[in-house]
């Protein structure tokens, strides 16, 4: 295979990550631009290419859907707000576990909370790593007008507000305040989009009311 060859099968593999509708007229064009500037000898796309290509390809990806109201939109980037949250929440916990099981230590002794205290980490943890996945998912079916992506942050929304509440309980307020405000925020973020996309310009976007058509009447009308 041909060093122009691998180049160009490199590059297509970029252009995969655009829609493929976008890609079935301007895939070819882009092509060719990209292989014109390359370099003498080049195999593999450069990096300022690549991150240009994958950046277009979120832009198009992003782009409102006709008759996409502001609500939902403002929703939507709440949605990858958050998701960027719960990599902070993933990184609070790991960073901080060392010194919320010392202080669980010192405030409530005794083998049985430090278990318990554990299993409140692991639960933070499966929660945030969960978030930084699933909330760009739950975000592309709200793009694209998917109901059932709605119905999954509320029952993510109450997932998170469970685990918070179960944290409290068990004093994480004492032994791991920075986890807690870290989840906090996670949640008001993902509770200020749910609210947005259940009002009711947002709950007619994923309900569109079907069209009356007006029945026919000849040219002359009824006798």
């Amino acid at each position: 295979m041909s060093e122009q060859a691998r180049l160009e099968r490199r590059y297509r593999r970029l252009l995969a990550c655009y829609p493929r509708a976008f890609r079935r007229e301007n895939e070819e064009e882009i092509l060719a631009v990209l292989l014109a500037c390359a370099q003498e000898g080049q195999q593999r796309p450069g990096l300022a290419a690549s991150a240009d290509l994958i950046k277009g390809a979120i832009q198009v990806r992003l782009r409102p859907a006709p008759g996409q109201p502001p609500s939902v939109r403002i929703a939507i980037r709440l949605m990858f707000a958050s998701a960027a949250a719960h990599l902070a929440v993933l990184i609070t916990v790991v960073a901080t576990a060392g010194s919320v099981r010392s202080a669980a230590a010192r405030s409530y002794p005794g083998l049985a909370a430090a278990h318990t205290v554990s299993a409140t980490l692991v639960m933070y943890c499966v929660l945030a790593s969960l978030g930084i996945v699933v909330w760009p998912l739950l975000a592309w079916g709200l793009l694209r007008g998917r109901d059932w992506a709605r119905i999954a942050l509320a029952w993510e929304v109450a997932w998170i507000a469970l685990i918070i509440g179960v944290g409290i309980i068990q004093g994480s307020a004492v032994y791991a305040p920075a986890n807690l405000i870290a989840g906090a925020v996670d949640w008001l973020i993902a509770l200020s989009a749910c609210v947005l996309l259940f009002t009711g310009t947002s709950g007619r976007f994923y309900h569109p009311e079907p069209r009356t058509e007006t029945p026919w009447r000849g040219t002359f009308g009824t006798m």
